[in-house]
């Protein structure tokens, strides 16, 4: 492969995480709330009184990330956490007033926007971002490669025969 592509891959990668990076400083100076915290409250808006563990899994974040999150969540008065029963592990997290109020002036989350662009395409270029996305990661994944490399999806590997291709011009 043409060490061309190599570096055209790699400066849009670059420049999938400064958009990211440039969303999370808008929102972190604007509102002074980091990513991972909005997206901890906003679960929380949605699902109601929730668990830790369960708020984890949501939020594809390790429980001691989480519990800090909560931690500074709480000292903003933007959540609670409630006992649940007499066994003191057993927590759930709820949204307060001011949370509420937070999360309908707060932008939505960068995810959201890109969902909503997504659903604009049409299923044959979603499919061919996903596939890419699967070979991306791994390509940067472990050291060791998977052996069930997933093949293109069929309009990939097998155009449609009304599609002209370079050659044939």
């Amino acid at each position: 492969m043409p060490e061309q592509y190599s570096m055209q891959i790699m400066m849009r990668l670059r420049q999938i995480f400064q958009e990211m990076s440039k969303h999370s400083k808008h929102i972190q100076e604007n509102y002074k709330v980091t990513v991972p915290q909005l997206l901890c409250l906003r679960e929380v808006y949605e699902h109601g009184p929730i668990s830790i563990g369960a708020l984890t899994k949501i939020v594809f974040l390790n429980n001691s990330t989480v519990t800090g999150i909560v931690d500074r969540l709480e000292k903003r008065e933007l959540v609670k956490r409630n006992r649940i029963s007499k066994d003191r592990r057993q927590v759930h997290v709820e949204i307060t007033q001011v949370g509420t109020q937070f999360i309908h002036e707060a932008p939505e989350p960068l995810q959201t926007r890109f969902i909503e662009k997504l659903r604009e395409l049409d299923e044959e270029k979603v499919t061919l971002i996903l596939w890419a996305l699967e070979m991306l990661v791994d390509l940067l994944g472990p050291a060791e490669p998977r052996m069930d490399i997933p093949s293109p999806p069929t309009h990939i590997a097998q155009p449609a025969s009304d599609i002209t291709t370079e050659t044939e011009i």
